[in-house]
């Protein structure tokens, strides 16, 4: 399996330290991949989820219903988003490549996930994988607690298969050096 690596940088392409309306700046002053529409998004269904709760709804219709709304405000947002961006000219996905090259750069050309840890992104996603299955071992099992269930043993075996490949390209990388 070959290793995807950096091309050559486009001349129009995004700087990824420049601020662009829409988006969310990271930690280290770079425009993120993630908008401001699914942050948005993100809270209004945990707000509907909570008020859908208070209206005495079943637990998965209150569970439901907040994943439909926040999917529903993120996916409009986001919309208009890039309907502002093709009208003023800009292309919209031009910040999440220049993100990905950026990323890609810092990874020594990797466009995938490397940790500087491995060891500890196995073990915490074998903790996910844990407290998605103590539930369902201990007690009743409900649809919303089943839903719960299979979305964060599924984070947990995302991170266990990240750890892994990164041991696999670190073992290869001095392999290969020798």
């Amino acid at each position: 399996m070959a290793t995807e690596r950096v091309d050559e940088r486009p001349a129009d392409e995004h700087d990824p330290y420049a601020r662009r309306p829409g988006y969310v700046t990271g930690v280290d002053g770079r425009t993120d991949r993630t908008t401001t529409a699914m942050v948005v998004g993100i809270v209004v269904g945990f707000l509907a989820r909570v008020v859908l709760g208070f209206l005495g709804l079943a637990e998965w219709a209150a569970l439901l219903g907040g994943v439909v709304i926040g999917l529903v405000v993120w996916l409009v947002l986001r919309a208009l988003r890039r309907r502002a961006d093709r009208l003023a000219g800009r292309s919209p996905d031009v910040v999440p490549q220049a993100r990905d090259r950026a990323v890609a750069e810092a990874n020594g050309g990797r466009r995938f996930f490397i940790a500087p840890n491995p060891v500890v992104v196995i073990v915490m996603g074998g903790i996910f994988v844990a407290v998605g299955v103590a539930p369902l071992v201990l007690g009743g099992a409900t649809v919303a607690g089943l839903l719960t269930a299979v979305l964060v043993i599924a984070c947990g075996l995302f991170f266990v298969v990240q750890g892994i490949g990164t041991l696999v390209v670190r073992r290869r990388g001095r392999s290969g050096a020798q």
